[in-house]
């Protein structure tokens, strides 16, 4: 199956998760900034709206290029980008380590194992740790509003496992059923040139 599990990732897979992290972006932006009026009052609850579509797309783009360095880079793209969004709470560079954190912890999780059920669980579990991961930057940098969100960290953790674990699922039916069948795709989980 190609060099999928100790390579690191190439410039194609760059572009890739570039793509990947670009869509995951509009949709936390779309789906969940959104609503946020019909749903205020506890922070992060808008991001509960566009969490499963949201973790299929961050499934997607670790399942795809299983190679080291790809989530870390990916989670550094998003929260860049989310950085001048009130996505992941107000706008501001604190976000960057959010994502750093975040994408470390995904890899982490991945060093046991990268079978498909590993990258299930990593999506839920790294999902689950957005919420403790974000008051420790809001804390840190003494952002407005940290006082709300403290007494619903459980509350919002077990919403984003749940969502995040089942996102991922749904991503991972994506794959086994449509996108494995693409020459395109498998060429970039084996991490071969486009034309092979």
């Amino acid at each position: 199956m190609g060099n999928t599990e100790t390579k690191w990732i190439s410039n194609r897979d760059m572009l890739f998760i570039s793509m990947m992290a670009a869509l995951s972006f509009v949709v936390e932006n779309s789906l969940g900034l959104v609503l946020i009026p019909v749903v205020s009052g506890i922070p992060l609850i808008g991001g509960t709206l566009s969490a499963i579509p949201d973790a299929a797309i961050v499934f997607l783009g670790a399942y795809l290029v299983p190679r080291r360095g790809a989530i870390l880079l990916f989670a550094t793209i998003l929260l860049t980008l989310s950085t001048i969004t009130p996505s992941f709470g107000p706008p501001g560079l604190y976000k960057i380590l959010i994502g750093v954190g975040l994408g470390l912890l995904f890899e982490i999780l991945l060093l046991a194992s990268r079978a498909g059920l590993a990258y299930v669980l990593a999506t839920a579990i790294v999902f689950a740790a957005s919420i403790p991961m974000t008051y420790a930057a809001w804390l840190l940098f003494e952002l407005p509003g940290v006082q709300y969100l403290g007494p619903k960290i459980r509350f919002l953790m077990m919403i984003y496992l749940v969502e995040g674990a089942l996102g991922a699922c749904l991503g991972w039916l994506l794959y086994q059923k449509r996108l494995s069948k693409l020459r395109s795709i498998r060429n970039i989980r084996e991490g071969k040139p486009t034309g092979q």
